[in-house]
């Protein structure tokens, strides 16, 4: 029982057929309820559980009788959000097959999910045809891979206000890389149209914080979540939250001991070998970063700090203001509202994240992550004609919050 209790239930399967998501509106008074299923193995929590908020929980279908019958016992309200997780993966895959490739000189497309080869090939074509890009690994991941930044400066790096944009740190978080790699397009390839973000800030973008866990969602499992490393789970179980496992207020609410948990916070802040590196690049910039942002899928939320706490920080107002210009330059391109607001009032607690520590320990007065597309009906399976649009808005955006940030520069 305990290792059925411990494993997660899709570890072991090779299809995700048959496997639902519900959402689950639950009041207050159920929110500890909840958590009991969370505890328990066999539910994937596609948001954690948080109040005034529905959440959205996948859930195989030995597992759907009797969770159900909960549910409706308690008296908390419930239905489908999505019918069947592979029917989705099915359709990814299939769109995935009509991408076009968009250049001789780089294998990527942005019409279909890529991997990390290919936005590798991307970032050796800007490198070689731009002289103001050069590219840099920070250290290679657990398995051996390297972790590259694309470096964008204009008379050389170290000189002006500086901008970090990171993607991929939750490996199924696929929207994240494709929309972070387009925006990196657009700021090199389009910069005639908007000369003065290269003119007067540095740029250094990392497509994929996590590029094992990236490798191991696209080859083996589709809903991996963590890292891929090894702290010798008695029940085989792989991984750490790399978003809790920052050491800024790490383990202190919101992330888990359990080893087998999607939400495990590691051995010990830092215990990761890919946020060591992240960390140990981000500490020799710093002191230039204005702006700092970490994208992740899905809810169209824009988190401010401090995830640990739902008192803010004494620059809360600035970052506020900042971000709600953004919000609103990004829904005037698609539609679409992103909901912009601290992690716990919107959310829930969550120590031990990349955001905290930038402003909390390496002082980057704006520090954000983002939620990209959608809000549930596809959560993190989201189609590949949606890359694009999603981009476009984001990058709105990027572009309207740090020309704010940098025009009240002192």
């Amino acid at each position: 029982l305990a290792t059925a209790v411990h494993d997660r239930v899709h570890t072991t399967v090779d299809s995700f057929d048959g496997f639902k998501v519900y959402r689950v509106q639950p009041e207050e008074k159920d929110l500890d309820f909840m958590r009991k299923f969370q505890e328990v193995g066999l539910y994937d929590f596609w948001t954690g559980v948080r109040k005034d908020r529905p959440m959205d929980i996948m859930v195989p279908p030995l597992a759907q009788e009797s969770f159900t019958k909960k549910l409706t016992e308690r008296g908390v309200k419930h239905d489908i959000m999505i019918p069947n997780v592979q029917a989705l993966i099915d359709l990814e895959k299939a769109q995935s097959k009509l991408g076009q490739k968009v250049s001789a000189d780089h294998d990527m497309s942005w019409t279909e999910y890529h991997p990390l080869e290919d936005m590798y090939s991307f970032l050796d074509y800007l490198e070689a045809t731009y002289d103001f890009v050069t590219t840099e690994s920070i250290g290679k991941s657990g398995e051996g891979r390297d972790m590259r930044v694309a470096k964008i400066c204009k008379g050389g790096c170290g000189n002006k206000p500086a901008v970090w944009i990171d993607g991929g740190i939750h490996a199924r978080e696929w929207i994240s890389p494709a929309t972070v790699t387009w925006m990196l397009r657009e700021l090199v390839e389009n910069d005639a149209e908007h000369s003065d973000l290269i003119e007067n800030l540095d740029w250094y973008v990392l497509p994929s914080h996590n590029p094992d866990g990236y490798a191991f969602s696209r080859d083996s499992d589709r809903m991996w979540r963590k890292t891929r490393s090894d702290h010798g789970s008695l029940f085989g179980c792989k991984g750490v939250d790399a978003n809790r496992n920052w050491g800024y207020q790490w383990n202190t609410g919101g992330s888990s001991n359990d080893k087998c948990s999607d939400t495990y916070h590691g051995p010990e802040a830092f215990s990761e070998v890919e946020n060591t590196n992240v960390r140990d690049f981000i500490l020799t910039i710093k002191d230039k970063l204005v702006f700092y942002n970490s994208i992740h899928s899905y809810s169209q939320l824009i988190l401010l700090p401090w995830g640990f706490t739902s008192t803010p920080p004494d620059n809360f107002d600035y970052m506020e203001k900042i971000a709600l210009k953004g919000s609103d330059a990004l829904t005037a391109v698609h539609g679409e509202y992103y909901e912009t607001g601290c992690i716990p009032c919107m959310l829930y607690i969550a120590s031990g994240s990349s955001a905290d520590w930038a402003l909390g320990e390496a002082g980057i007065q704006f520090a954000i992550s983002m939620e990209l597309r959608d809000t549930g009906y596809y959560g993190f399976i989201l189609p590949p004609d949606q890359i694009i649009p999603t981009s476009e808005e984001v990058w709105a955006f990027h572009i309207t919050a740090i020309r704010e940030i940098f025009n009240q520069l002192p």
